[in-house]
């Protein structure tokens, strides 16, 4: 499927308005209250993997594009702010919880996927707003693959644990 065409859907159209309003969200520190704050990120996770999961495979371009790059230091305020409205980021998971022969539990950190996922969907932006349709469909490529391969795990326990974190807010 061309850029134009993906651009042109309601599902895709819906995903990009998603992807910024969650890094909107995060950009601008909305919400001082802690239940509204993981609450309102809940809802803008499950909209996003909802949509994420839409998006069809795409070829990388023919040309070799420069790779955008968001580091953890570009993002460091970002985190710092997060992990302040945050009363305690971290919960236990299982990693994988249909392999049966590995069922240890891990910690995870609600910052680290917040973090993780920012950066991968900021990265997709960034590119997507490139007036060169090769930077786009580079953009395109990397966002489904790094769903795929990356920020859906993290997106998913995020939700995973902020349900917890929800029913033990005062």
């Amino acid at each position: 499927m061309s850029v134009d065409n993906i651009a042109k859907t309601k599902d895709f159209i819906t995903f990009v308005d998603r992807a910024r309003n969650f890094c909107t969200f995060l950009e601008t520190h909305q919400n001082d209250n802690y239940k509204s704050f993981i609450s309102d990120i809940q809802k803008q996770l499950i909209e996003l993997y909802t949509f994420a999961r839409t998006l069809p495979d795409f070829d990388l371009p023919d040309r070799d594009i420069a790779e955008i790059d968001i580091s953890d230091d570009d993002i460091r305020d970002l985190l710092s702010f997060t992990r302040k409205r945050l009363r305690g980021p971290f919960y236990w998971i299982v990693f994988d919880p249909t392999d049966h022969s590995d069922t240890a539990s891990v910690c995870g950190d609600l910052v680290d996927d917040l973090g993780d996922m920012y950066k991968d969907i900021k990265t997709f932006l960034t590119g997507f707003d490139d007036a060169d349709d090769d930077v786009k469909q580079n953009a395109l490529w990397h966002l489904k693959w790094s769903f795929d391969n990356h920020w859906n795990d993290h997106c998913m326990n995020a939700i995973y644990a902020i349900h917890y974190f929800l029913k033990h807010a005062d």
